[in-house]
Parts: structure tokens; sequence; C-alpha cells
């Protein structure tokens, strides 16, 4: 049957500059109110995988490993259009993409997982990043869309409003619990973004078990090769997904560094989001200490 509850566009708001659909918000300027509930209103199939994450927590990638292991070490760069076809952006391209798209691809969203569209027998693979490196690249990110928002956003009002959870798309709390809620789902692959920077490698073999493809050392080594940052950067893919999509300014790449945070959170800021996170994750084994081994956040009491 398929699905309608979102498909009544009455249910739209639209403020300061955000589309406001249920709960989440997506910045006007990028997205159509018909497009998000279009996607809302997808009928996952059960060939489908989605790459689920938050802003800035290594979406491509994860894009550029996918699309490398389903067709046999191939990178980004050897074929674009094929590249971009097999890698729609659920509730920014709409429904009628996605059923379109060649297969085997992943379908790239931001939504939180009970709003993405679910099918038993598909796939999502739920990359997470730690708030801090997220709040600091998210900021960057959104600088870099112009020269009015590198004017008129500081850092330190981006993060009161992530701390509020009112950025762009979801707050990162809600995003956060949703995925940890399924990550021991079968058809769920819970992938911590820190532990791919550690090791790239393992996190590949995971990808490739989880996707049922079979990873010889020579698939295993090229995906490597033509996944890295470095390989993503000398061969601009920044430049060339902006020249397939002319009215796409959107830096897709950087640096990935795990503990960027440092060079622009305050003392304070991290003592803040530190309290935060414990506030936020105390009650929940596990994902209070997800990030341990990483040295992100300081002891709380």
């Amino acid at each position: 049957m398929p699905n309608t509850i979102f498909q009544d566009c009455e249910e739209t708001q639209i403020c300061n500059g955000s589309i406001l659909i249920e709960g989440m918000r997506f910045p006007a300027h990028l997205y159509a109110p018909k497009t998000i509930h279009s996607a809302l209103a997808y009928n996952a199939r059960a060939d489908d995988i989605f790459i689920v994450t938050m802003p800035r927590s290594g979406t491509t990638w994860m894009q550029t490993i996918v699309y490398a292991l389903l067709n046999n070490g191939q990178g980004f760069d050897e074929n674009l259009d094929d590249f971009i076809a097999r890698n729609p952006f659920l509730e920014m391209h709409g429904s009628n993409v996605v059923e379109a798209m060649p297969r085997p691809g992943a379908i790239k969203t931001h939504l939180v997982f009970e709003h993405i569209p679910y099918h038993p027998n598909a796939k999502y693979i739920c990359v997470v990043r730690n708030p801090k490196d997220v709040c600091v690249s998210f900021f960057r990110f959104i600088i870099s869309l112009s020269p009015e928002a590198a004017k008129n956003l500081s850092f330190d009002c981006l993060f009161e409003q992530f701390l509020a959870g009112q950025t762009g798309h979801a707050d990162y709390f809600d995003y956060l619990f949703s995925c940890w809620e399924h990550r021991d789902d079968p058809n769920v692959l819970f992938v911590l973004y820190e532990d791919m920077k550690a090791n790239i490698r393992s996190s590949i073999i995971r990808v490739a078990q989880f996707l049922n493809i079979d990873l010889n050392k020579k698939l295993l080594e090229r995906t490597v090769l033509v996944t890295q940052f470095d390989y993503l950067k000398q061969n601009r893919f920044n430049e060339r997904i902006i020249d397939s999509e002319p009215s796409t300014t959107i830096e897709f790449v950087r640096k990935g560094i795990v503990g960027d945070w440092r060079t622009v959170l305050s003392d304070e800021q991290s003592r803040r989001l530190d309290a935060h996170f414990y506030e936020k994750t105390r009650d929940i084994p596990g994902l209070n200490t997800l990030w341990h081994g990483y040295n992100v956040f300081n002891s709380c009491t």
C-alpha cells in the first residue's frame, strides 16, 4: 500500500528560511516542499540501499565506497554521470528520480530513521560522527555556500543553534538516537565515522559483507584507493559535482579530520557540549561511551 501519510503539503510550514516538516527543517533555498513530501511518500523496494547520515558525517565518503564496491572498484571520476545517477538524494531529488535510478545504487538521505521509507529487505547504512566535529564541519559548510553566509553567520551563533537542535535537517541527537535504536536490526549497518578514519579497510570489509559483495584483495585495495580524501580532492570531486549541477555551490569534500573541533570550539563550548551529550545519553548504555576511544568528551558528572 502506498505511503501517503506525508503527501498533504498543508503540513508544511516556512519559518526563518527553513521548511518545517515532521519536526525536521530543510533550507528553503535548497529544497522544495513538494519534493520533500514525495520523498517521504516513496515506497521503498527490496533492492534499495540507503545511506543514512546527519549532514557532515561522511555521506559522500560512504557514497564513494558503496559505489566502488558495487561497480568493481570504479571511482566516481571514471563515469561521473553514472555516479550521480546511482546516488540520488531522496529528499532533494524526490521519489521519481529514485524510482528511475539505475540499479544497483545507493539512496542518500538525511532523514531521521523513523521517517525514512522502509522495506524489511532494503539495506540501511547509518553513519554517525561525534557531535563536536559535526557542529564545526556544519559551520564550515554553511559559510562556504556564499560570501553572505560567511559574513552573517558566526560560529557562536551556529553553536547555540546546534545545541538547541535548530540547525538544518534535524536535531543531532534525534538523528543519533533514531539510528542507535536500529543498530541491531539485520538490515541496518551502524558505522562510526571515527572508525572509518581509524581503519578504512576494516570498514570497507564490513560494508561489503553487509551488502553481500564478494570482496577480494584487488577490489578492497582499489576501493581504498578511489575513496581516499586525497583521491577525491585531486580528482576535483567538489568542482565536478558542481559543474554537473550548476545551481549547486556546496563543498561536499573538505578535510574529513577527526578532532578538527579543537581548532574552533572554545573551552566553554566544549564543556557545554560535553554536558549536553552526557545529559542526553547517560541512561543509554553503549551510546554514552560510543566515542570513549577517540578523546572527544571529558568526564562529566
